[in-house]
């Protein structure tokens, strides 16, 4: 049986070799980037049986690439996307397919990502409340630690709204005291070791490093949501970055 990994950027080559490591039979397909293994256009998979897709969820015909592919691909068990996608996404694509689709955010540091998707718990969901129990002891195989979440859009917000942008809002408190420290004359990181003690004791007082948030996650990701308010985290940031010039 063969798992296919559509998208072989970060995510999608860390899955594969987390997958290959735990002695699946892998095939990568990746069609922008040239990055595809054990793969070649047009080519029959054979005994294909679970589709990761790890393609960026920013991708305008996202939805219809995904439904292509599953058309494409024959005999299918179920297809697992793993990309940060706009809430409702899965839905929309299991509305247009016959067999299930499940949505599995990653979690996890770029430079350590494989070391951290074995660490973390695969959160895993689905809006199918009579899925197979063969679907789900095959996926608990492959990721070992498994916790299931009851509809697949609770898993897309949790994804955007509990990880990059929870992140980014304390960056951006960083960033705010930090803009007062300068322009009061005082020293941030003498500041900060008023809350050492209390984050040790209570847990909710965590200091950040008050950098620009660049990268590919963060502020990307809240152009998946539709929910004004949050883009203040935005212009937070854009004020810093101005600041700091």
């Amino acid at each position: 049986m063969t798992d296919v990994i559509l998208g072989m950027g970060e995510v999608g080559e860390t899955l594969f070799d987390l997958l290959v490591k735990r002695n699946f039979n892998c095939v990568g397909i990746d069609s922008v980037n040239s990055k595809s293994k054990n793969y070649s256009e047009n080519q029959i998979i054979e005994n294909p049986e679970y589709l990761h897709v790890c393609l960026s969820g920013e991708l305008t015909e996202f939805t219809n690439i995904v439904s292509n592919w599953i058309n494409k691909i024959k005999d299918l068990k179920a297809v697992v996307i793993h990309s940060t996608v706009k809430p409702g996404t899965t839905k929309k694509i299991q509305d247009k397919s016959t067999i299930p689709v499940l949505f599995s955010p990653v979690r996890g540091v770029h430079r350590r990502f494989l070391d951290d998707i074995k660490k973390y718990t695969k959160f895993i969901s689905t809006d199918d409340k009579q899925i197979d129990t063969k679907i789900k002891i095959d996926l608990e195989k492959r990721f070992e630690k498994v916790d299931w979440m009851s509809t697949t859009k609770t898993a897309e917000l949790a994804k955007i709204l509990v990880d990059t942008t929870y992140y980014g809002w304390l960056i951006n408190y960083a960033q705010i005291t930090k803009m007062i420290c300068e322009k009061e004359g005082i020293d941030f990181d003498e500041m900060w070791k008023f809350a050492d003690e209390i984050h040790e004791n209570l847990g909710n007082r965590p200091k950040m490093y008050p950098g620009i948030i660049g990268g590919h996650c963060v502020i990307p990701n809240l152009n998946l949501i539709e929910y004004e308010n949050l883009e203040i985290i935005k212009k937070i940031n854009e004020i810093y970055e101005k600041f700091k010039k």
